[in-house]
């Protein structure tokens, strides 16, 4: 009892501080959030950890997303919420590019806690009032999907917002919560009952499509961005409602696709997704008789550990279940009308880089080829003959494989059916021996987005060059939908007779498309 009155008075202290201060305060939802200034100049107004939807405990683990119940009181939001369940892998990728560059773990960012209960949104605005009609950039964070966190070093949206741009970034359930699906769930009829991550992003979406106006914001132009899974959990939802007769009504019309991660090639069904989740239930030694009430009391830290069982190539994705995805993505593709639907997609030079084991031989390559390409092998060693050695020929196929050729193929399929779409190559090099041990890795373009240069980067003239380049392009096409603006090198339209590409590197401009042929023979998909 104790404890709790001095944590109530300690708030009310807080609370009293901060609006002495002046602290910026918006009504939203039904609740007053208090936030705080934050930038150089202490003119962005920030608000953390804003709730938008019911922590997914107990009996809503698994289900789609509560709308949330607004609280009683002014509250504070100037802290941000627990990262989504996850196991190390997050932290591990920072702690792992930290030490290439010369740095110990200590340097890393980390999540405030972990917890189920994460369902919590960020925003930055240069001009917290109401009507001030301020384009929306809403960024979806990557992990494999498997972990990542809203407020990562490099997400932070202050200098982005400075930009003229209300910024928000969002969280949503990742690995065994947010991909997870079980013959024994029994939510609602006609309630979905999987794919529940992409529900969480899209519950974020409404939540700010409502309440955006009262940051500065303009719930007419919302921009969704995201890298890694996060881009592709975004194309999932657009295509999505493309596929049901709705892009008018998407709750974002303007994509940036940021290194897009994830099997759009090969989509499990429902069926199969419930057969991973019994695998799970028969490792945490619940039986064959399981029932949904006894799956959502296992404890999440049980849940989390016996991911490792699963297949090293498993990954958590959206699943083809009837209601939240309809038919396979690429399907929908081909056959929808993108009217209206503006989009930026690219890749880096090394996705695959850091992936590949230093020792990779040739004949781990040509065994990668014939598996992936059979019949094309001979015309594709020889296009990559003239790569340094097998790893780097490897990272080169694999990265054409995996995001270079699907965002290339999304791009080109934007612009033939009724929407716009430009295509980049992000070719920049970070200067040190992080540099030549990581190239141009997979992640390597995001603090040059946000303008967030950890300390522990060399970043040089040139860096900060590029981050205004890439600031300017992404701001325009947030305002306008189009990148280009006066300034700045033209950047053309990607299509399939004219593959336009922008180099956004130690050059900036047009480039020729390169790896249209390596597409064809590595996927017929992406033709």
């Amino acid at each position: 009892m104790k404890a709790a009155l001095l944590t109530f008075l300690l708030l009310q202290v807080a609370i009293a501080a901060a609006t002495e201060h002046s602290a910026p305060l918006v009504k939203a939802n039904g609740e007053e959030l208090l936030g705080e200034w934050a930038g150089a100049t202490k003119q962005i107004a920030v608000f953390k950890g804003i709730p938008f939807a019911r922590p997914p405990l107990g009996k809503l683990r698994w289900r789609a997303p509560q709308p949330h119940q607004p609280r009683v009181g002014r509250q504070m939001a100037i802290e941000y919420g627990p990262g989504c369940m996850q196991g190390p892998g997050g932290v591990n990728w920072y702690v792992g590019v930290a030490e290439a560059f010369g740095h110990g773990p200590e340097v890393v960012g980390r999540p405030n806690g972990l917890s189920e209960d994460c369902l919590y949104l960020n925003v930055w605005s240069p001009q917290a009032v109401s009507g001030a009609g301020l384009p929306v950039m809403v960024f979806v964070h990557g992990g494999s999907n498997a972990g990542g966190w809203s407020y990562e070093p490099n997400y932070i949206g202050e200098k982005l917002a400075a930009r003229g741009v209300v910024v928000v970034t969002i969280a949503y359930r990742v690995g065994p919560f947010g991909f997870f699906s079980h013959p024994a769930l029994n939510n609602a009829e006609g309630e979905p009952v999987a794919n529940f991550a992409l529900l969480d992003i899209r519950a974020a979406f409404q939540w700010i499509s409502r309440y955006i106006r009262a940051f500065g914001g303009d719930p007419e132009n919302i921009t969704g961005f995201g890298e890694s899974s996060g881009a592709f959990n975004l194309v999932d939802l657009l295509l999505a409602d493309l596929a049901a007769g709705e892009g008018g009504e998407s709750l974002f019309r303007r994509l940036i696709s940021q290194s897009i991660g994830g099997p759009a090639a090969i989509r499990q069904t429902l069926a199969e997704d419930q057969a991973t989740g019994e695998f799970l239930a028969e490792q945490l030694g619940l039986g064959s008789e399981v029932s949904a009430d006894r799956l959502r009391q296992v404890p999440a830290e049980e849940i989390q550990e016996v991911v490792a069982q699963l297949p090293d190539d498993h990954y958590f994705s959206a699943v083809i279940d009837g209601k939240t995805v309809s038919r396979h993505p690429l399907e929908i593709l081909r056959l929808a009308r993108t009217a209206g639907v503006d989009l930026i997609a690219g890749t880096n030079a090394d996705e695959w880089y850091m992936y590949v084991e230093e020792n990779t031989t040739q004949k781990d390559l040509n065994d990668w080829v014939a598996e992936n390409a059979p019949g094309q092998q001979a015309a594709l060693l020889a296009m990559v003959a003239d790569e340094a050695d097998a790893r780097s020929a490897m990272d080169r196929l694999r990265t054409a494989q995996e995001m270079l050729c699907p965002s290339r193929y999304l791009a080109t399929r934007i612009n033939e059916s009724g929407g716009r779409a430009w295509v980049y190559y992000f070719s920049r090099q970070r200067a040190g021996s992080g540099g030549k041990q990581l190239r141009v890795y997979h992640g390597a373009e995001l603090p040059y987005v946000f303008d967030r240069h950890d300390n522990w980067l060399p970043t040089e003239e040139t860096d900060q060059a590029l981050t205004g380049a890439i600031l300017d392009y992404w701001v325009q096409f947030a305002r306008t939908g189009d990148p280009n603006l006066a300034g700045r090198p033209a950047w053309p339209l990607h299509s399939r007779q004219d593959p336009a590409v922008m180099e956004l590197g130690n050059r900036i401009g047009a480039m020729e498309a390169f790896s249209t042929e390596l597409c064809k023979m590595l996927n017929p998909a992406w033709r």
